[in-house]
């Protein structure tokens, strides 16, 4: 087996065998560099598209995100107060440097343990000192603040390096306090003391509560990070030992913001330094509430790509393969239906057109070829329609059963088209041109058209009355089948009688028509024979058939085989050798309904070849040189006409 998979084959194609033979293994099948370019290669105008929408759906997401994600982030909303803060300190401190000066050489003098005396100059400056302090204080403790003062102290490397921790700790302790007269030359009243808070108190922030002033006026006992001071939240608990830290039991590293005012000089830090601690919790339960919306948002806009990702896709791809896949459902359940589904699609289109002529008015534009650029989705399907059609067509309603056969066994590839025959019961009629021979030999190479014309009235008119032509046998005889199996009796003596009437209307159809009057006037054919018209001869009868393919592997047609089928192409002889137009037999005399039958009249009885039983042949007595052409209609007359026709038809 690996042998013969590796050997080349080939296949010789019809018609001249002197053609090279095909190769029909893998490496021999692209002959081209075209062929080759197709075997996946090329991108498709789909793929094209859809890629080109994603490219434009993902940039757009991502800069929306890019956009929006600032909103979401807390410092965008609270950095001001940050900076304000910070600000404040530096300030704080510079008055405090002012009061004592850290850039002389040595210690201090608010650093040692007995200071000297204080001058006026530097009471001045501890009063200023002060009220900046609680300036600070009183407009960093209000609720509209996204980061509240909670906590104040200072300390001094210096100190506790030169005097020992015991006595620089209540030392440090005493000297961030406030109002002491040793620093500012007498203690001040409490009201005298907190005037300024006072004189501010109209402001949305109010005054500073009463807790925190006592705990500004006491001795800063807490020590946190190796500073000594003194909350002043109001919510904060007031620790009394000197070990407990109300920064570090109560706020978590995320919530506490310190911030210090000696951060540009070390060797100062080193002397004094001064460290704010805020309350971020405003600040960070407002980034959990944002990171939650960013979070939200994220989902949304992802959300929304994927909608529009997936519209997309649909749009051009899924959309399209399901109505496919749906089409191809039902030509595999009827492939007749296959016609059906092209004249739809036909007159879809077709309103599409009008209703877009209709908004655009009369002076309508045409549309660039890029935008009526026609994807491989919509060819693919319009090549379906046109393939099942052309299947219908084909094969007709005998071939259903081989297409049905076929299309079912999706498991594989194969082809198979001897299908085994089944017995139906059905009308059988037939219908021959009269004259055609002569016909031919005078129209030549025109015979085809002429055959066509009148194949398309009587095609036509057998299918409005549920008639299926099934072959046309030399060009100028038509077989039509009208399905009986399954019907009960009223619904078989209407199919006898849309029979009938089907060869009555294509007789009076054939003497209307302009296209074939055409023929009445044509030199030929009125040498030959005198008066030519275009008439033609029907045979009509009933009974059972074998309906299947007739052929090989390498044609095949679908037909019918019975003597009914040959009877009924007798009868059409007949009536040439009769002078009649139609001839019926009994059997079908007796599917008719009552109200047709008073019209018919019998001819003869006689025994046909290939019979056991003797036929009564009826026939329909019409005189068809009464019928007038029809005349033509141009423009609107002929637009509104064809409508009505077709309104009447459908």
């Amino acid at each position: 087996m690996e042998i013969a998979k590796s050997e080349p084959l080939y296949a010789v194609p019809p018609g001249n065998p002197n053609e090279e033979m095909w190769d029909l293994t893998e490496t021999g099948f692209h002959e081209t560099k075209d062929d080759a370019e197709m075997d996946g290669q090329a991108e498709t105008r789909v793929g094209k598209k859809l890629s080109n929408m994603t490219s434009r759906r993902v940039i757009v997401l991502t800069l929306i995100m890019l956009f929006c994600s600032s909103f979401f982030n807390a410092e965008s909303w609270g950095q001001e107060f940050k900076s304000s803060g910070a600000i404040g300190a530096d300030l704080i401190y510079e008055r405090f440097r002012s009061w004592c000066p850290t850039s002389t050489p040595g210690v201090p003098w608010c650093l040692q343990a007995q200071p000297e005396e204080n001058p006026t100059a530097r009471w001045e400056q501890r009063m200023w000192y002060e009220q900046y302090l609680v300036e600070f204080v009183r407009s960093h403790l209000s609720s509209w603040m996204a980061a509240g003062l909670y906590w104040l102290g200072l300390k001094s490397e210096t100190l506790l390096a030169f005097n020992g921790s015991e006595t620089s700790t209540e030392f440090l302790g005493s000297l961030g306090r406030l109002n002491q007269a040793r620093f500012l030359g007498t203690a001040l009243e409490e009201d005298e003391l907190w005037r300024w808070d006072a004189f501010n108190s109209f402001h949305p922030q109010g005054p500073i509560p009463q807790e925190v002033k006592k705990r500004l006026a006491n001795v800063w006992r807490e020590q946190c990070l190796g500073f000594f001071g003194v909350p002043v939240s109001p919510n904060s608990q007031t620790y009394t030992l000197s070990t407990a830290c109300s920064v570090t039991d109560t706020l978590r590293c995320n919530e506490a913001f310190p911030s210090s005012g000696s951060v540009q000089c070390l060797k100062r830090g080193l002397l004094v330094d001064l460290l704010f601690a805020f309350d971020t919790r405003p600040v960070t339960q407002s980034a959990a509430g944002l990171n939650m919306l960013q979070t939200c948002f994220i989902c949304m806009a992802l959300a929304a790509g994927a909608i529009s990702f997936a519209r997309d896709a649909h749009a051009l791809l899924l959309g399209p393969l399901e109505r496919i896949l749906v089409k191809l459902e039902a030509i595999r359940k009827n492939p007749l239906h296959a016609m059906k589904l092209g004249d739809i699609d036909y007159r879809m289109q077709e309103m599409e057109e009008e209703e877009e002529a209709n908004r655009q008015g009369c002076c309508r534009k045409k549309k660039v070829a890029n935008d009526l650029e026609t994807l491989e989705t919509a060819i693919l399907e319009r090549t379906l329609i046109k393939l099942g059609g052309l299947l219908a067509l084909g094969f007709g309603e005998a071939g259903a059963e081989i297409i049905v056969h076929n299309m079912q066994g999706g498991a594989t590839a194969e082809l198979n088209a001897m299908v085994p025959g089944q017995e139906v019961e059905a009308v059988f009629g037939f219908c021959s041109i009269r004259n055609f021979t002569d016909a031919t030999d005078v129209l030549k190479e025109k015979v085809m058209v002429f055959v066509n014309q009148v194949s398309e009235i009587v095609h036509g008119i057998c299918d409005t009355y549920h008639g299926s032509p099934n072959k046309i046998i030399g060009g100028n005889s038509f077989l039509v089948v009208w399905r009986l199996r399954g019907k009960d009796v009223e619904v078989r003596s209407k199919i006898a009688d849309m029979a009938v009437m089907s060869f009555v209307c294509i007789t009076i159809e054939v003497q209307k028509s302009n296209i074939l009057s055409a023929y009445r006037t044509h030199p030929g054919l009125q040498q030959r024979f005198p008066n030519f018209r275009v008439t033609l001869g029907f045979g009509l009868h009933c009974g059972w058939a074998i309906e299947g393919a007739i052929g090989s592997e390498y044609k095949i047609d679908a037909s019918y085989l019975s003597p009914n089928v040959n009877v009924a192409s007798q009868l059409e002889a007949a009536s040439t050798q009769l002078q009649l137009w139609i001839l019926m037999s009994s059997f079908m005399v007796k599917l008719c309904s009552k109200e047709l039958i008073e019209y018919l009249r019998m001819v003869d009885h006689v025994m046909l070849e290939g019979s056991k039983k003797c036929l009564r042949l009826y026939t329909l007595d019409l005189d068809h040189t009464r019928i007038h052409v029809k005349p033509k209609l141009r423009g609107k007359k002929k637009a509104m006409s064809l409508l009505r026709a077709e309104v009447l038809g459908s």
